[in-house]
């Protein structure tokens, strides 16, 4: 049977919390990042405009943005704003690169790992692909064309390219923690271009491959889009494997 005190249960009511301002300030930034709406690397507005948009104090925006900083989910660049950081840490990244530098095998372990993450990773662009990142990936395979034209390879574009399609897959966990090997994919990018697909023909398949992941996307056809990664990636491990370890 409940106690009763003075005629009411005992345990039916609950304490009132009332939130700070700026807890709610931060509850609303993290939420924005954590539905990848603002992304790694995106600098937020500055505080005036926060406080104007959000109809608080500057006050409580700072006292968001403080907290946000000491749980390492912002870093507040003094004169610049705040901006978003991989929530994921770096330390995987160091150890990484020790390995990866000038290591074949290293960067061969690196290909078949993306091989895996970035067949996905287009899957999910088709289905969740925004039309201006799509817009953002026509512009930079349009770039590739360009540099097949006139007999140029630009390694940074095509890294741009894949990273693209890995934002468009609107998965923050998965964008938090590639960005940690974001860097060592960028060196495998540019030894692939740089050191292995140096032939013509190499770069017309490869920017056939390109297309062919684009197009699949853009259609929202997740099976196709999976499948254009995968034969791009089946093609760089197994020519890059042909190159440093033939039989």
């Amino acid at each position: 049977m409940t106690s009763k005190q003075n005629g009411t249960p005992l345990g039916l009511f609950t304490p009132i919390r009332v939130d700070r301002v700026s807890d709610k300030v931060s509850g609303q930034l993290k939420k924005l990042i954590a539905d990848g709406v603002v992304k790694i690397g995106d600098r937020l507005p500055s505080e005036r405009e926060l406080s104007e948009q959000m109809g608080v104090s500057r006050t409580s925006v700072r006292e968001a943005l403080q907290q946000l900083e000491m749980q390492g989910v912002l870093e507040i660049v003094h004169g610049g704003g705040s901006i978003v950081r991989n929530i994921t840490g770096r330390e995987i990244r160091r150890t990484l690169e020790i390995f990866l530098e000038r290591d074949p095998k290293r960067v061969l372990e690196l290909a078949e790992l993306r091989a895996f993450m970035e067949a996905w990773a287009a899957r999910e662009a088709a289905r969740h692909r925004t039309e201006q990142e799509l817009e953002v990936m026509r512009g930079y395979l349009e770039e590739m064309e360009r540099d097949f034209s006139k007999g140029q390879i630009r390694y940074d574009v095509d890294f741009k390219y894949h990273t693209e399609i890995a934002g468009a897959t609107h998965n923050t966990i998965y964008l938090h923690m590639i960005d940690n090997i974001y860097n060592l994919i960028d060196f495998s990018v540019k030894v692939h271009r740089e050191e292995v697909f140096t032939a013509r023909e190499d770069q017309e398949t490869i920017l056939d491959h390109h297309r062919d992941i684009y197009h699949a996307i853009r259609d929202g056809n997740p099976d196709a889009a999976e499948n254009a990664m995968k034969e791009h990636l089946a093609f760089v491990v197994r020519e890059f494997r042909r190159k440093f370890f033939p039989d």
